[in-house]
């Protein structure tokens, strides 16, 4: 065996997410690179390896294996970020073979680029509610106010879950991707962990004695080789489904909107040139890269960028390396709203690719569209500014305070949901 090319950094400190861009680009130089800590994985960076191992999923699986850790704590991977072990982790993005194929199969028939236009209509309503809460007092913030609700009620809405529950959700998710483990914040939050399994639970089995006509109904009557998904696998897929649905689409228009704040020559083309709004999501998608990283774990021995890899080993994939790669993308760290083409791997490839993508695409263009038709003047806080604080997976806004020129409600008076 050849020796191994190693990269040392640390993806959970400080240093490294606060410069996190510059240090991509230092280990795109080895797409494919061996760090030791965490136990040691593979770290995957170009956009050619990313896609290739992406696209490999019985080479490069996602199933999820757990490893004892102190304090009761497990990890995901080689991650490194502890989840306690009453979390579920095999939802939709953890599983493999016939389960995978299957669940794919039922949410597709929501998720199709038809069924995403058919909910287009109540999308709008949604963020034109959520925005006439605010819009006389001529302040909001963007994320607590704007971003964060319409996802989650549009996904409760999608899952079949009660509408009313969507806060709770929201900010258990929000509040556990948010904010690094031990804080204030994220203890709150993940103290909400029991009840809201109990609650998905609860929905589940009200489905099985009555279904209706929604995915969480389709989900507990679905059969593999011929047996139905028990209480746990319903609950993991849920879990998963809820917290895919719930914060990144959130965090990808609350970045869209700082940054158009800080560009308002790109704002006002925008305004201008809303046709333009389509290439531009696709864009952002690619310059933010919400999703930053994911871990697969390698189930037979192989070769990939020149470099052996083997059986039981980890590695790491970055989606943000991948799509600021300079030998794919011209001029990778800026927006250009109409770069075409744009070979982007925000949503993933393969089997493994983001069943909500057309879902997602569609919310960002709404959120955005409602901003920039009835507040167009609005100006970021920036003292008030709140990012992600160092998560290695995800990134975000927590906080986003605005202010713009009052404005009149549009109506219904009644919510939409």
């Amino acid at each position: 065996m050849t020796e191994r090319p190693i990269v040392d950094f640390d993806h959970h400190s400080t240093e490294f997410h606060e410069d996190r861009v510059a240090g991509w680009a230092e280990l795109r130089e080895c797409p494919v690179a061996f760090n030791e800590r965490y136990g040691g994985f593979w770290v995957v960076s170009g956009h050619d390896v990313v896609d290739q191992v992406s696209r490999d999923g019985e080479t490069f699986s996602s199933k999820h294996q757990r490893e004892p850790g102190d304090d009761g704590i497990s990890y995901l991977g080689i991650a490194g970020i502890p989840r306690g072990r009453s979390i579920p982790t095999a939802g939709i993005a953890e599983v493999e073979g016939p389960t995978h194929v299957a669940l794919r199969r039922v949410m597709n028939r929501y998720l199709t680029p038809t069924a995403i236009g058919a909910m287009r209509p109540r999308m709008e309503a949604s963020a034109r509610w959520f925005l006439d809460q605010v819009i006389e007092r001529g302040r909001l913030d963007l994320v607590d106010d704007f971003t964060n609700p319409v996802p989650a009620v549009l996904t409760m809405d999608l899952v079949g879950l009660p509408l009313d529950d969507w806060h709770l959700y929201a900010e258990f998710f929000h509040g556990t991707i948010a904010h690094r483990p031990g804080s204030p914040e994220f203890d709150r939050a993940i103290g909400n962990v029991g009840a809201m399994l109990t609650r998905l639970g609860e929905e589940a089995a009200a489905r099985r004695q009555a279904p209706t006509d929604d995915l969480l109904s389709d989900l507990v009557t679905m059969e593999v080789d011929g047996r139905r998904l028990d209480d746990d696998e319903i609950r993991s897929v849920l879990w998963n489904l809820v917290g895919g649905g719930l914060d990144t689409t959130t965090s990808l228009t609350s970045l869209s909107l700082l940054h158009l704040a800080q560009h308002p020559e790109q704002r006002q083309d925008l305004i201008d040139h809303p046709e333009l709004l389509a290439g531009a999501t696709e864009e952002f998608l690619r310059f933010f890269s919400v999703n930053e990283t994911l871990t697969r774990t390698i189930t037979a021995d192989t070769t990939l960028g020149g470099q052996e890899l083997c059986r039981g080993e980890h590695l790491m994939l970055s989606w943000l390396s991948a799509n600021r790669d300079e030998r794919v993308f011209e001029r990778p760290d800026e927006v250009v709203l109409d770069r075409a083409p744009n070979p982007h791997l925000a949503f993933g490839v393969g089997a493994h690719r983001c069943i909500g993508m057309h879902m997602a695409r569609t919310m960002f263009q709404v959120l955005i569209t409602e901003v920039l038709t009835r507040i167009p003047d609005y100006e970021i806080d920036a003292d008030g500014v709140q990012l992600y604080a160092g998560n290695p997976e995800l990134n975000g806004v927590v906080h986003l305070p605005a202010t713009f020129t009052p404005g009149p409600r549009l109506g219904p008076a009644e919510r939409p949901f």
